[in-house]
């Protein structure tokens, strides 16, 4: 397992100021233990939102760490119940170092799969080993390459549903979210899938 942090000048990544509220401070002290994410707390946040690969992934409340399973870059970003954010990636931003960091999973406790029929792109997440209230996550891609016949680029759309399961007589709690379906355990189970159907552009 490798832990990569990364400094990127938001030059790059710049968006209209207007898209993100500068109310609350940027998140700080972002690392990665293991698969533990963390940060520090910050003044005036009620919540943070867990991005993956710049897409929101799953949401915080009452605690400053994640556990983290998929591999990709994460960043967080502090809410208040008032529908403030916190600074992420503004054009007053240019120069500042945009923070996160990189998991890079050793394929022990998860694993993915993706089926292509044409209209949608089914992924399906299987976690293993998940305690109470821990929770595993089918995410939709923004972009995916089929393999061979295709051989193509797909690009989706909008999560039309999903499903949960696990290997344990333990019922699921389901969330949905824009490109995510959630599946929370409230005892432990040796393993979870989650499932997410994307409709494809």
């Amino acid at each position: 397992m490798k832990l990569l942090v990364r400094f990127v000048a938001t030059a790059a990544l710049c968006f209209s100021g207007s898209l993100f509220a500068a109310d609350l401070p940027r998140v700080t002290g972002l690392t990665l233990t293991g698969d533990t994410l963390s940060w520090d707390a910050q003044d005036g946040a009620t919540g943070y939102n867990i991005h993956l690969d710049y897409q929101y992934y799953d949401t915080v409340r009452g605690a400053l760490e994640y556990t983290v399973s998929l591999p990709g870059d994460y960043h967080v970003i502090s809410f208040n119940d008032q529908g403030d954010f916190g600074v992420t990636r503004n054009d007053d931003e240019v120069g500042e170092p945009y923070i996160f960091v990189t998991y890079e999973a050793d394929g022990s406790d998860s694993s993915i799969s993706y089926t292509y029929n044409y209209s949608t792109l089914t992924v399906q997440h299987t976690c293993r080993d998940v305690g109470p209230g821990e929770t595993c996550i089918a995410t939709c891609p923004s972009e995916y390459q089929l393999e061979a016949p295709f051989s193509s680029r797909v690009y989706t759309d909008y999560l039309s549903g999903g499903a949960c399961s696990t290997s344990d007589i333990v019922e699921a709690d389901a969330f949905i979210g824009p490109q995510t379906y959630s599946c929370t355990v409230p005892t432990y189970s040796g393993e979870v899938v989650a499932q997410a159907i994307c409709v494809l552009y």
